[in-house]
């Protein structure tokens, strides 16, 4: 993404545009032919609407597909695994040709591994990759900034140029567990790349009971990677989470999100070929990226029968960029509470809490969840991604226009509903952090997260805190210099020690150690944070006026001051090891200037190695990431600081 933008003419008047207007929420990208559900057994009223030719994909056509499960061999004192990195092509939707993807296995997502907690597990990912990566990428732009409908939202690649050098991408790949403690030489280092015909081995404890899930991380390239289909879950069970009595076989689903694109042929009809498609506001400032097709399990809009009865759902969100604001619908109004959150990232919480509004997942976040679908016999209930501040059901709302939908319930009008009763008490053995928790006598680590700087970027600065003495002769507004003044007026001023990834100092931490970090968003849009070797619980997450940071000087005028703290929703009070910092809807200003966010963290070091922390928005990942090293406690890293 380093070359500089041509000036592309307006699409404004493109044929497609009006094309898809009639039957599509244009958006949002929800590029559909909408088709009303009867209840099953019963004729939908009228069918299918007829479909624009070749553009428009009915909804809910498609039954969900549920990954294949593969389960370690036993040998001796540990598990064994091969799986193997394929090109395959694969059915995302019936009425569109089967997709050429790089797949684990075979399938997209990739099979769900299942094993068993304390039993440590060695896997030979094995790289059978043939050809080159099966991704067209391209990019549009037009000067005047960000575009109001830009042509992310429709698929083929009319109106935009091709990014060089990523059709000749050869497939060597980076197997990482995403949330796996484990050491740093089999944490899949981004540059520790395997060629085709050969294997990445890694050896992992297998030490939680939880939903993970592995991906391809080769450096610079993993936002087209993971984009061509190199994603699957893994899954580690143990005697606490089997005593519950948890809906389990059929009854416990996972639903694997994520987002893609795809090309046009000379008659304008959608073909299988994947298009991976930005926006470029200036040379090198990417937008969010956000394709316009939501696929579930690897199939778009998909609908999935299920019985009056509690089912279980294991929620990851695998997508590029885009955040999941997830709402259950019954007669096209929210059902409050349908979801209970049982377990985050790393494992269980202590009790089942229900979401009121909105299940709001970032880029790599997971979620456990309990619904019950027992009031709903013979009725159609739809997942939907809404925006924040939209009320669905409400008239006075454009909720059509924000309101996309992800897959489709049917529940059948007769069966038994079961004998499950959510259990009052999940894990013993969860527990939030206290004051004793906290280490004492050292000072946070600050990562202040900022918009694009001079190099057209996203950027992440770590920091640290000056002496008083020293603030005092600094002149505001200063380069890499951020004051921040808390909810007691007291004012921190940091300084900026790194920046870029190979800027040579890394955060170096002891083995066991337990430190807080500090996130800052001084940016617009918000940032999903993940650490490696480690897992944090947060302790808060606060609104700031960030108005006084000068994007010129790239530095604040006037501190970034405390405006009131914000509520934790059920999924960020367990183990987690991905925060969102930063508004998951459209930021709106208040009398206080635009509000960024500051997300405070206790995290936990138990493995040893070199990894990284970064932004998992794979578009920005390239730019927003920092080594890390963890060791022996005294250990200390060259180049790095404590």
């Amino acid at each position: 993404m380093e070359n500089a933008s041509a000036e592309i003419p307006d699409p404004s008047g493109l044929n497609r545009r009006t094309l898809l207007r009639g039957g599509a929420v244009a958006g949002l990208g929800a590029l559909v032919s909408s088709s009303a559900f009867a209840a099953p057994g019963e004729e939908a009223p009228g069918g299918p609407e007829p479909s624009a030719p070749g553009l428009l994909l009915t909804k809910f056509r498609d039954p969900l597909r549920t990954p294949p499960v593969l389960r370690p061999r036993g040998r001796g004192g540990y598990d064994e695994l091969t799986v193997r990195l394929r090109t395959a092509d694969v059915t995302v939707h019936s009425q569109l040709e089967p997709v050429r993807m790089w797949t684990y296995e075979g399938s997209c997502p990739g099979p769900t591994i299942e094993t068993v907690r304390g039993r440590p597990l060695r896997v030979a990912w094995e790289n059978q990759l043939t050809g080159n990566i099966p991704v067209t990428a391209v990019e549009f732009g037009r000067p005047g900034g960000p575009m109001p409908d830009p042509l992310s939202n429709y698929p083929g690649t009319e109106g935009c140029r091709e990014v060089p050098g990523v059709a000749d991408l050869e497939p060597w790949a980076a197997v990482h567990l995403h949330g796996m403690l484990t050491g740093g030489g089999n944490d899949g280092w981004m540059e520790n790349l395997v060629a085709p015909g050969e294997a990445q081995l890694s050896a992992y404890p297998n030490g939680q009971a939880t939903t993970l899930w592995y991906h391809d991380h080769t450096h610079h390239v993993s936002r087209f990677s993971v984009y061509a289909g190199l994603a699957g879950l893994f899954v580690s069970r143990d005697a606490e989470e089997r005593a519950l009595d948890l809906p389990r076989g059929r009854h416990e689903v996972p639903l694997v999100l994520s987002d893609r694109n795809f090309a046009l042929d000379g008659s304008g009809a959608l073909t299988g070929r994947l298009v991976h498609k930005v926006e470029m506001v200036n040379a090198r400032l990417m937008r969010v990226h956000a394709a316009p097709y939501t696929l579930v399990n690897g199939v778009i809009w998909p609908y999935l029968e299920v019985q009056p009865r509690w089912y279980r759902f294991r929620i990851v969100n695998t997508a590029n960029s885009r955040i999941y604001r997830l709402m259950l619908l019954a007669d096209g109004r929210p059902v409050p509470g349908a979801l209970q959150v049982i377990g985050t990232d790393q494992g269980l919480i202590d009790r089942p809490l229900p979401v009121e509004g909105a299940l709001n997942l970032s880029s790599g976040e997971r979620a456990d969840v309990l619904v019950d679908f027992g009031a709903f016999r013979g009725r159609s209930l739809k997942l939907v991604n809404t925006m924040e501040g939209v009320t669905p059901g409400d008239s006075s709302t454009r909720h059509d226009l924000l309101e996309p939908d992800v897959m489709q319930f049917r529940v059948a009008g007769r069966g038994s509903a079961g004998r499950f009763t959510p259990p009052g008490r999940l894990s013993p053995t969860f527990r939030r952090p206290t004051h004793h928790d906290l280490p004492h006598g050292s000072r946070p680590r600050w990562v202040v997260l900022v918009g694009p700087g001079s190099a057209d970027v996203p950027e992440l600065w770590e920091m640290e805190e000056t002496e008083e003495a020293d603030a005092e002769g600094i002149t505001l507004p200063s380069p890499g210099i951020v004051q921040v003044e808390d909810a007691g007026g007291t004012v921190t001023t940091l300084r900026r020690t790194a920046m870029r990834y190979d800027d040579g100092d890394a955060f170096t931490v002891a083995h066991h150690g337990v430190e807080v970090w500090k996130y800052l968003n001084l940016a617009a849009s918000p940032h999903p944070m993940h650490i490696h070797l480690a897992h944090f619980q947060v302790l808060s997450r606060e609104k700031y006026d960030v108005t006084g940071f000068d994007r010129t000087v790239r530095g604040t005028a006037a501190p970034a001051a405390f405006l009131e703290a914000a509520e934790l929703e059920p999924h960020e009070l367990g183990e987690k090891d991905t925060i969102r910092v930063g508004t998951a809807g459209p930021i709106t200003p208040g009398p206080n200037g635009t509000p960024g966010e500051l997300v405070t963290v206790l995290v936990r070091f138990p493995v040893v190695g070199r990894g990284v922390h970064h932004c998992h928005m794979l578009e920005h990942e390239q730019h927003m990431v920092r080594p890390l090293v963890v060791g022996p406690a005294g250990h200390r890293h060259a180049g790095g600081h404590h």
